[in-house]
């Protein structure tokens, strides 16, 4: 994702959407790849999911494939809290809903 955001925006930070988007994502993305390395807290990985989640169908018109496919990829890599992918999806889900309600008001 890091390569896809320095090719995408010339290594140029700058622009709101593809800061929040790419370089957003290639954030939680190394996150989420740290957690698994790590044997970490599973929720960690999965709030960058649930950033990731945001940054590819809430954050811009049109949704951004590539961004919503690595969530998609990541979720089977990253481990579950509590043995349960349900409660995972939940705190992806929650995570992308509050980025989305909250960003603006930072900004």
């Amino acid at each position: 994702m890091a390569i896809f955001a320095w090719v995408a925006t010339g290594g140029q930070f700058g622009n709101p959407n593809a800061d929040i988007v790419l370089w957003g994502s290639a954030a939680a993305s190394a996150l989420a790849a740290m957690v698994v390395a790590t044997k970490g807290p599973a929720t960690i990985a999965w709030v960058a999911i649930g950033y990731i989640i945001f940054a590819g169908l809430l954050a811009v018109e049109p949704p951004q494939l590539i961004v919503t496919s690595l969530a998609f990829a990541l979720m089977p890599v990253v481990p579950r809290p509590r043995d349960s992918l349900a409660i995972g999806l939940t705190i992806a889900s929650a995570t992308a809903l509050l980025v989305r309600t909250f960003l603006p008001l930072l900004a």
